[in-house]
């Protein structure tokens, strides 16, 4: 008896941009079936915002402030189109001044409350 030969499986050879063009179209396709499955993604608009508080604007902060129940970084920074860490270093300062108290509390956010 005499015993064969296995050979190794090689994959047939193909020219440079013919793989390119392979990965591409299987790459959408791979997309569009995404697409179906799990629906249309919406894009995020990253917007710039001042990184201080203007004297104007911080007066305006302080008349509002005293109307609002309570008063989050993040509600303020939207509304005023300010950054949220200048309205943490403001809110703290007026924390300071007996302007606010903090009423909660927790490692990502704090929620304060006008002193009347």
């Amino acid at each position: 008896m005499v015993k064969k030969e296995k050979k190794a499986y090689e994959a047939p050879k193909k020219a440079a941009g013919d793989i390119e063009r392979i990965d591409k179209t299987e790459v959408l396709s791979k997309v569009k079936k995404m697409a179906k499955k799990y629906g249309k993604v919406s894009t995020i608009e990253v917007k710039q915002r001042d990184p201080y508080v203007p004297r104007a604007m911080e007066k305006k902060l302080r008349e509002d402030i005293k109307k609002m129940k309570a008063i989050t970084a993040n509600e303020l920074a939207a509304k005023f189109d300010i950054r949220v860490s200048a309205i943490k270093k403001l809110l703290l300062t007026l924390e300071d001044e007996g302007i606010i108290k903090q009423i909660a509390s927790s490692s990502r956010l704090k929620v304060f409350n006008p002193v009347e």
